[in-house]
């Protein structure tokens, strides 16, 4: 072989040996940063927790994900373990190696019986809502969850982060939360609010037809549908009925009842008439009552419109 053929040869080879060298290297360097942060995780200094943290944060490794994990339950100061969810945010926000247990840190850190503190719970509940519109995970379950949570501050901004979801299973969750009499009064309203206010789309007889011959043709093929089952509801319906629930509870008072009617009102839907005739007829208040004739009147003559 000549030497115009083996020099360039060697040189690729050479070339090739030099970048797995500078990878390596690199990699230790990584690997030496992450080790030094984690000590200082542990430091006597909150400062330098704090802004181990934010390191970590900003490090695209899965072993961060894991000391952020493992420091959380150790760890006293409240400020310190808001850094530390918000690390784990950027991590699951960026998706990161390692963002998936990162959901999963920061769905404990959201729930008042891990996180004792409100605002790292709060701050977590609006890092997984972020993960949520980003399709990462389902919202619902923790937020429903968390209409429970001791601080009426996480429970309202639940109802509120669930009002803008709108799909069916967020009606069911704020349902119940309205028809919760243990509820504080200020959440019911707010979830009654948000029933009305939730965006909702009914697919009409022509949309269900095509959605239902979908989903029957994709069973019959062993393959999933374009659209889940659920879709195929009317999803007015849906805020109807826990509207119409609210307003035949004996105990619901003319606050709730008044809220409730202005939520059938933003429905507008016919399936509603029933309901506000009874208030219309029989509901003690006054103001309750008007109103009713207001959304009735409006909800009739909407199918002229």
């Amino acid at each position: 072989m000549s030497r115009s053929v083996l020099k360039p040869t060697l040189t690729r080879a050479m070339a090739g040996g030099y970048l797995v060298l500078l990878w390596a290297v690199a990699i230790q360097a990584q690997d030496a940063h992450i080790q030094r942060l984690a000590q200082e995780l542990k430091s006597q200094e909150t400062g330098i927790r704090i802004q181990a943290a934010r390191s970590l944060g900003r490090a695209s490794q899965a072993q961060s994900v894991l000391l952020l994990q493992q420091a959380l339950p150790a760890e006293r100061s409240a400020s310190v373990r808001l850094e530390m969810v918000r690390a784990l945010r950027n991590i699951s926000f960026l998706r990161y190696p390692g963002y998936p247990e990162a959901l999963r840190a920061l769905e404990q850190q959201s729930s008042d019986a891990v996180e004792p503190d409100e605002a790292v719970r709060l701050k977590a509940t609006e890092a997984l809502w972020e993960a949520s519109k980003k399709d990462l995970l389902d919202p619902v379950p923790f937020l429903q969850r968390n209409l429970g949570d001791r601080s009426p501050r996480l429970r309202l901004a639940s109802v509120e982060m669930l009002r803008k979801l709108g799909t069916p299973a967020t009606i069911d969750a704020l349902g119940q939360a309205a028809l919760d009499a243990a509820q504080p009064e200020t959440v019911r309203l707010k979830a009654i609010e948000a029933i009305g206010a939730a965006a909702q789309v009914d697919l009409g007889p022509v949309g269900r037809q095509v959605q239902e011959a979908n989903i029957e043709m994709a069973r019959r093929f062993g393959a999933e549908p374009l659209a889940p089952a659920t879709s195929l509801a009317q999803r007015h319906q849906l805020q109807i009925r826990y509207l119409s629930a609210l307003l035949r509870q004996p105990r619901a008072g003319s606050s709730l009842a008044l809220r409730a009617v202005k939520s059938l009102g933003q429905v507008k839907d016919r399936s509603a008439v029933p309901v506000l005739q009874e208030v219309v007829a029989g509901h003690p208040d006054e103001a309750v009552r008007l109103q009713a004739t207001k959304v009735l009147n409006h909800v009739l003559a909407r199918q002229y419109e």
